[in-house]
């Protein structure tokens, strides 16, 4: 973007000056300005709108502008804005709309500064700090300058990684309300959690047998732990190896592809790499494609979580009041079958009863085939996988390609089709089960004996003797149950009394621990109070160490001060002795020079004479500098035209050439301005 408005349009340049004056009314300025108002300031009014913004950025900007000299004022603000990082060519057109308060070029630096304030006032801030210092080489030879030097530049690295510190920090800090949110949230379960801990507590002490209990159940909790942590890594380390597999199986089919490619030869091998090319992208979308589903899916669990998480914790109270709504709801249902069942208590009901309760038995039957059916597919299913896997483990992973996978889609389409076929169906099947129902029901109501009713009666009493030996096996079964658990009481009553002694042993190492816990207690204590006042009295002593080091410190450095100072005045007393001796010429300063007062006062009149050739020079620059501009702009203007003017006659040569034939040639031969 350059410095002026002239390439931008009206509108813009409006809605531009409207942030300006928008921005320059809030703080920190509080100028109170209207659009017509700043539109009419002045160029010294502009400037000092500039300063005021340049003021905020930094304070040494707080100069007068009126006893401020123009080119110590634009060296001034062109170096601070090219810190700051101001896109602009800063050329001789750019210096004399600045010392001119152009609007062209003041209205731009104004929306660029206001516009980016406050990254602008930290960029200000750091580059006090971390702008390099330019240092000839000629100085850093010197061991003063260089060890100078050198501590500015870690001074420097260490502001910086402070301030990074800083930012980090600021970035990473809480809000204060959230962290009371907090606070109160982990005061509310610690208190729940207390209650839990005190009720236990009460109900534990009256039971004998808890503490080892609780012994056995912390075992048994932690092996659950270890067993966990090794079904984690387990299923981390398959995870791991069939990504591996994968990857080696990817790797060499594409080394097989790659192999088949270099033995074609001519188009074959350019067409062979081309497809794999394909291939190879058409994988990485799939790939990509399946990555963005699984970040949405995981996205999507992560909001769940946040908002579970945001949700108020869930208190005691809560837990006690759905307790009694579910009590509450229970009653009501009970209240409701209740009545169900005495406005059902109908003698004409007896038979569909009946019915009802043979139809609810096959129902059973059928749901316990459909379960005896759902464990053998799931048999089934384990030992297809495990085949799968010892087939891959022969022969690599099976993957479906493309016309297989369609295959699988349509099948699975028409699956889908025939199943919401049978659906259908079945409620129609439904439909007219209920509607037959109602039928006999209305038919019963008006003939209570219909006929088929004899075959019914044999029917419900063959239910009643197929009930009756269903009966006898489920008592077969309940005395195995019951046989069961009688054995698994008396190995918990043998597992109990082996457990005895050693609860008993136990209670005394307890109590033994008690006394040993006071022992060391007391030992503690006196232990605590000792080392406190030996802390005391290090501290004390290192305190006093530490003043007497500072002493010796500053007399070493003092020390090393007077040396310094005494080296230099004895090399100050040689160099004037020698100079006393080579004024009395009893010696000579040097083959040219007598003295070294000569030697100074011959390279004083020399640089003399180059002030003044170099002040006689600057006179002439001074004075041919506005001819030798406009001579300038009249050459490059010159030879723009000039080459306008080859252009246009290469473009009538070319003409000529193509469409115009001898007539236009004698035209062109004859026109002003161009020498063939």
């Amino acid at each position: 973007r350059g410095p002026r408005f002239a390439h931008t349009s009206s509108g813009a340049m409006a809605a531009q000056i409207k942030e300006i004056v928008d921005r320059l009314n809030a703080g920190p300025f509080f100028c109170d300005l209207s659009l017509v108002g700043f539109d009419e300031k002045d160029a010294f009014e502009l400037m000092e709108v500039l300063k005021k913004v340049l003021v905020v950025l930094d304070s040494k900007h707080d100069v007068d502008l009126r006893e401020e000299k123009p080119d110590a004022m634009y060296q001034r603000i062109a170096e601070f804005l090219h810190i700051l990082g101001y896109q602009c060519s800063f050329d001789i057109e750019f210096q004399q709309g600045l010392l001119q308060g152009d609007k062209y070029t003041v209205h731009p630096m104004l929306y660029w500064l206001l516009s980016n304030l406050e990254q602008l006032k930290k960029r200000a801030y750091l580059a006090k700090f971390c702008l390099n210092l330019d240092v000839p080489e000629e100085f850093l030879r010197e061991e003063k300058v260089y060890e100078i030097f050198q501590t500015y530049k870690e001074l420097q690295s260490q502001f910086k990684a402070t301030h990074a510190h800083v930012e980090q920090e600021r970035q990473g800090r809480m809000i204060p309300t959230d962290l009371q949110r907090e606070v109160q949230q982990l005061d509310s379960e610690r208190e729940q959690l207390a209650q839990k801990i005190q009720h236990l507590k009460q109900r534990s002490e009256r039971d004998q047998g808890f503490q080892v209990l609780l012994e056995v159940t912390s075992m048994l909790r932690k092996e659950q732990e270890q067993e966990a942590m090794l079904a984690e890594k387990l299923a981390e380390q398959r995870y791991q190896l069939e990504q591996t597999e994968q990857l080696y199986i990817e790797k060499s089919a594409k080394l097989r592809e790659m192999r088949e490619a270099a033995q074609a030869d001519g188009e074959g091998n350019a067409e062979a790499m081309l497809r794999m090319l394909r291939s190879e992208v058409t994988k990485g979308r799939q790939q990509m494609e399946r990555i963005k589903r699984e970040n949405e899916e995981k996205m999507h669990k992560l909001r769940e979580i946040d908002s579970a998480l945001s949700d108020p914790p869930v208190t005691k109270n809560d837990i006690d009041g759905l307790e009694e709504d579910i009590v509450a709801m229970q009653e009501k249902v009970k209240n409701l079958s209740s009545t169900i069942s005495e406005h059902n208590q109908d003698s004409r009901l007896a038979v569909y009863k009946q019915q009802a309760n043979l139809v609810a038995k096959k129902k059973e039957v059928v749901f316990k085939d459909k379960k005896q059916l759902e464990e053998t597919r799931d048999v089934l299913a384990k030992d297809l996988s495990q085949k799968e896997r010892e087939y891959e483990q022969m022969k690599g992973h099976k993957f479906m390609n493309r016309d297989e996978f369609k295959n699988y889609a349509a099948s699975l389409r028409d699956k889908s089709a025939k199943f919401k076929r049978l659906k259908m169906e079945l409620s129609e099947l439904r439909h007219e089960v209920s509607v037959l129902l109602r039928t006999e029901q209305l038919l019963q109501v008006k003939d209570p004996t219909p006929e088929g009713l004899r075959d019914t009666e044999e029917a419900l009493e063959k239910a009643s003797i197929d009930k009756s030996q269903v009966d006898k096996a489920k008592g077969v079964t309940l005395d195995e149950i019951s046989g069961i658990v009688t054995k698994i009481n008396t190995q918990l009553k043998e597992k109990k009394n082996k457990l005895a002694p050693q609860i008993k042993m136990l209670r005394s190492v307890r109590q033994n621990f008690q006394q040993v816990e006071v022992k060391y207690l007391e030992k503690k204590s006196s232990y605590d109070q000792a080392k406190s006042t030996m802390d005391g009295e290090l501290a004390k002593l290192a305190g006093e160490v530490k003043g007497l080091d500072n002493k010796v410190m500053e007399a070493e450095q003092s020390f090393h001060e007077l040396n310094m100072h005494i080296s230099t005045l004895d090399s100050r007393l040689t160099r004037v002795q020698r100079e006393a001796r080579c004024m009395r010429k009893e010696e000579t300063f040097s083959p040219e020079f007598q003295t070294l007062q000569e030697q100074y006062s011959k390279h004083i009149a020399s640089l003399d004479e180059q002030c003044k050739d170099l002040r006689k020079e600057q006179k002439t620059v001074k004075d041919s500098h506005e001819d030798t501009l406009k001579q300038k702009m009249a050459f490059v203007q010159l030879e723009r035209l000039m080459q306008i003017k080859l252009k246009v006659s290469k473009q009538e040569l070319m003409n000529s050439q193509y469409g115009g034939g001898m007539s236009t040639r004698t035209m062109m031969d004859h026109s002003p301005g161009v020498e063939r």
